[in-house]
């Protein structure tokens, strides 16, 4: 794997704990993604990952049957310290380069972009102001990135004032997501 042009310790970043990856690639088909994770794959496997706040977006190429998620906690990297796939600009950057690297073409590439909530009731009052939670920051981030690096998003699922789990398949970019709801929801006072 090469490193980014722009990262610092790229592999020490992308690495996570050695044992995510490894119980992923022989005996499963499904990859959990942690908060600040990279995960590409030119098998066809199953990314799951939990959001609130934070953005997953997943990007495919679907004739090439490669695909793969980010799942990102902030905006952007200001520039200060390691640069981080926990940042959204950095995270995108890197899922992108990875694709090219594993065989997918430019022109083919897909996106879909999950999270982004604002899952705390003073960020949902009316006299705060909703656009600037970080959730929204997240997807302006991605939906940004994703405009400027020419990849077409086809759906977007953001916003929610709850979690998301989210179920991608790499070889052909489908997904099936469900809204997480608190059990104070379900059964009020």
């Amino acid at each position: 794997m090469r490193p980014h042009p722009t990262l610092k310790h790229a592999s020490i970043v992308l690495a996570g704990p050695p044992s995510a990856e490894s119980r992923d690639s022989g005996s499963s088909n499904s990859h959990f993604l942690h908060a600040g994770q990279v995960f590409v794959s030119a098998e066809g496997k199953s990314i799951v990952l939990i959001l609130g706040s934070c953005v997953g977006v997943c990007i495919w190429d679907e004739v090439n049957a490669i695909g793969g998620a980010t799942h990102y906690l902030l905006p952007s990297w200001d520039g200060a310290g390691v640069a981080s796939p926990r940042y959204g600009n950095v995270a995108i950057s890197i899922l992108v380069q990875k694709l090219l690297e594993a065989g997918a073409e430019r022109g083919q590439l897909r996106a879909k972009v999950f999270g982004g909530g604002c899952l705390f009731d003073s960020m949902r009052e009316s006299r705060s102001n909703k656009e600037q939670h970080l959730g929204s920051r997240n997807v302006e981030t991605a939906l940004e990135t994703l405009t400027k690096a020419q990849i077409p998003v086809v759906s977007t699922e953001v916003g929610l004032n709850r979690g998301q789990r989210v179920v991608f398949r790499t070889d052909t970019g489908d997904t099936i997501t469900k809204v997480l709801w608190r059990d104070a929801d379900r059964n009020p006072a």
